[in-house]
């Protein structure tokens, strides 16, 4: 033959009968005291391990909600003034003299528009919290405002403001600002209307209530160098504006608006 297969051994078992040899069979099933130690170890690092893991997955879903929690109140309770601009004393400047005013008072403003937006004159900005960068207002403002966290929507939108000059026709200007403090739509509009030092005895008796669209409004008069101006200020619920989940359901979205 070519093949010499392994010959299997027999046992005499007492007569005819052959049967195989067992004994391999009958040898103990457990491991060796060694190969266990080393299983036991490897089940323990196991267990350890997805512990370390499961935790930090529970961590990041509820230690991360309250850590953007308490950054977002962190950043609403910081004390930066608004410095709103006093529309009615910016109204008989041109352009480059409002400008000049924001630069002098120290406020640090980013351009929001082109002269090509406005070739009749006019322009957009934006006057920056103090403790904001121009370089982080700017990387903000590039994403979008209702695209970021609530913790950066409050550290931008905390103590800052936009400004529109618009000469196409007859001057309007109209700054619109995030209220945090105020805690509801009508205390809002009282607090701009104080801001901005308007007179509420020029409210004629319809100058006030809830527009078509939802605006909580006060409008009015103000003389500026012999001229009459118009003005209005409005409010509403700043989700309204921003669908920003976290913010406070109390923050309001006002704008101020004088016409000529």
């Amino acid at each position: 033959m070519l093949f010499n297969p392994q010959r299997n051994d027999y046992v005499d078992a007492g007569g005819p009968v052959r049967y195989l040899d067992d004994s391999g069979l009958k040898r103990p099933l457990t491991a060796p005291r060694q190969q266990m130690a080393a299983m036991a170890a490897f089940v323990l690092a196991a267990a350890v391990i997805g512990g370390i893991l499961l935790h930090s997955v529970l961590d990041a879903v509820n230690g991360g909600a309250a850590r953007a929690q308490a950054s977002m109140e962190e950043n609403l309770a910081r004390d930066v003034s608004y410095d709103l601009p006093a529309l009615a004393a910016l109204a008989s400047l041109d352009d480059a003299s409002i400008r000049q005013t924001f630069a002098d008072a120290g406020y640090s403003t980013v351009d929001l528009s082109t002269e090509e937006e406005f070739p009749s004159g006019g322009f957009e900005l934006a006057k920056l919290p103090s403790d904001v960068s121009t370089v982080d207002a700017g990387l903000m403002y590039a994403q979008g405002i209702a695209q970021l966290s609530a913790a950066d929507a409050a550290r931008l939108l905390k103590g800052s403001w936009t400004l529109t000059v618009d000469r196409s026709e007859a001057l309007s200007m109209n700054v619109r600002y995030a209220d945090f403090s105020s805690g509801d739509v009508n205390a809002a509009v009282q607090a701009a209307v104080a801001a901005e030092g308007f007179d509420p005895a020029t409210v004629p008796e319809d100058g006030q209530g809830v527009d078509e669209v939802g605006n909580t409004f006060m409008t009015g008069t103000v003389d500026v160098d012999g001229s009459t101006y118009t003005w209005r200020v409005s409010a509403i619920a700043l989700s309204e504006v921003y669908d920003i989940s976290g913010l406070p359901d109390s923050a309001v979205y006002v704008g101020i608006r004088l016409t000529a």
